[in-house]
């Protein structure tokens, strides 16, 4: 159909009639085969001229067969002119897919308030997912209806952020004015109704127009484009209608879910073994007593011995540290440790900490140690590899994308200095800082932690020697660094001297590493920190 108006668009453009030439459109109407003009033909009266006619006869006569054959019970009318108006419509802002799975996100922050004027690509909120935290934009300008979401509310990808009641052209047709307010409606509401965005049947041939990004979210969710009926253009599906889809699909959900009565288990008489059992976990009921069983609420504290608990809901970092850790505690680990001299580290560091190239960024050990990692990698590719979802192969990264767990009050974050093998120690000193800031309050950038390849612990500035970290997966390699200390050691004479040095623990995959692979990867690491004069040789 909307095929068939461009080839009429195209045919009055080539009369130069007065509704082409002011860029209006033509428009055939669903419920009935209506030909209507949006712009400033009511200017230039109803009727077209007569060569205007016969230019566009062929495109009518395609509409008339299109009638006779594949839409029965359309009719075709006269052509009908129209007025343009401004009207308002509200509109519901749905949370889009942040990133690669995720399917909620905790709202942290509101930028806007109902009633407040809201301009397009303004700031509308911000929202913590697993990985990081996004600040969500407007799609529209116009004014703030409704916010669906208080702060700390756990908000699922396609459910509404905020109504927006937005200003967009349309038009009057014989003189009558035409509103389109979406007025919202109860989840029982949209039950009762027909889902609009579904279509009960496809035509036959029906081709689906999407892009591929639509058409994995709709496969992702198992939804069949082919009952998704599209809003763009020529008919074409958006994002926005298989969101829209999935909105509908949640509420009704939510409709059909069971009372908490009906959910409700009758409590069977107990066993002497059930009572053994439950000793140690329940409160001594007094004889005749049933004990609650009711499930815990958030906030609430448990019925237990502790009566004074509370439950702590697990959001944002904390949310995905615990998923992170489940993966890693199935993955076979091989741990590693040694100590390293740092006294020609730290005499290098008294060096160049003051030049003018670091442009006053404050450099650490880090920044060196993460290049002499780098320079390790490119000896040992291995290091810098992670296993496919099948686990039967192994992919090599080009990149030495080093992630540096950072704690914050949210939870522990690992982003990740990229390239790190095309950069100079200033280049990753500045970028660690910046990491550092981003992480303190909270606002790591999705993109920072993803693709990393081998990570860092340092948990030497809080405190502790050695430790057993687990790899960050899909990583196979993790090392944690101690604390520097000063402790005797002999010297190449005999002699005792006091040398400054810190412990590293490694972490590894054993699946991929083996201990003398990863033995002799940590030894040349530690080379390139005990004579850092010879890593000069290998920077790029």
């Amino acid at each position: 159909m909307w095929r068939l108006a461009t080839s009429l668009q195209n045919a009055l453009r080539g009369l130069k009639h007065p509704s082409a030439r002011s860029g209006s459109l033509w428009i055939i109407s669903s419920e009935k085969l209506r030909l209507t003009c949006l712009g400033s033909v009511a200017a230039s009266g109803p009727s077209l001229t007569l060569s205007a006619w016969s230019c566009v006869s062929p495109v009518l006569d395609r509409l008339t067969s299109r009638h006779k054959t594949g839409y029965p019970h359309q009719a075709f009318s006269n052509f009908h002119t129209s007025v343009p108006l401004a009207v308002s419509n509200v509109v519901q802002f749905p949370l889009a897919q942040t990133g690669e799975g995720i399917k909620e996100c905790e709202l942290t922050e509101w930028y806007v308030e109902q009633g407040s004027r809201v301009e397009e690509f303004e700031k509308i909120c911000e929202v913590q997912s697993d990985k990081a935290a996004v600040e969500i934009t407007s799609r529209y300008a116009g004014m703030i209806k409704k916010l669906h979401h208080t702060v700390g509310d756990i908000v699922q990808v396609g459910s509404p952020l905020v109504d927006i009641e937005v200003t967009e052209e349309t038009s009057t047709q014989d003189g009558a004015a035409v509103q389109t307010e979406t007025v919202p409606r109860t989840p029982s509401e949209i039950d009762d109704a027909p889902v609009a965005s579904v279509r009960q049947k496809s035509p036959p041939g029906y081709k689906v127009f999407a892009s591929p990004a639509t058409k994995h979210l709709a496969k992702e969710n198992s939804i069949n484009l082919a009952a998704v009926t599209g809003t763009g253009p020529e008919g074409r599906i958006t994002r926005e209608d298989v969101l829209l889809v999935l909105e509908q699909q949640a509420h009704s959900a939510v409709s059909q879910q069971p009372s908490p009565a009906a959910l409700e288990v009758p409590s069977a008489p107990s066993t002497s073994s059930q009572h053994s059992s439950a000793a140690s976990v329940s409160p001594v009921s007094s004889p005749g007593t049933v004990p609650d069983s009711s499930p815990l609420t958030e906030g609430a504290a448990p019925k237990s011995l502790h009566s004074d608990s509370t439950i702590i809901p697990l959001r944002g970092y904390k949310r995905a540290m615990v998923k992170s850790m489940v993966k890693a505690g199935a993955i076979p680990h091989f741990h590693l440790c040694d100590e390293l001299d740092m006294r020609a580290m730290m005499s290098l560091r008294h060096r160049i900490k003051d030049d003018s190239v670091l442009q006053g960024v404050n450099l650490t050990f880090l920044p060196v140690m993460i290049k002499a990692l780098s320079a390790a990698l490119e000896e040992f590719p291995i290091v810098n590899s992670s296993l496919n979802d099948k686990a039967d192969a192994l992919l090599q990264h080009s990149s030495h994308n080093i992630g540096v767990a950072m704690a914050t009050p949210s939870g522990l974050v690992v982003p990740n200095i990229k390239n790190v093998q095309h950069r100079n120690v200033a280049s990753i000193a500045a970028e660690l800082v910046r990491l550092q800031k981003d992480a303190a309050i909270g606002r790591v950038n999705q993109s920072d932690v993803m693709g990393g390849t081998v990570s860092i612990s340092n948990i030497g500035t809080i405190g502790g020697t050695y430790a057993t970290p687990l790899v960050n997966p899909p990583e196979i390699a993790i090392v944690a660094l101690g604390k520097v200390r000063h402790l005797p050691r002999f010297a190449a004479d005999g002699e005792v001297e006091k040398a400054a040095l810190l412990n590293i623990s490694w972490g590894a995959d054993h699946r991929v590493l083996d201990g003398a692979t990863l033995a002799e990867f940590s030894n040349r690491w530690k080379q390139h920190i005990e004579q850092p004069d010879r890593l000069l040789l290998r920077l790029t």
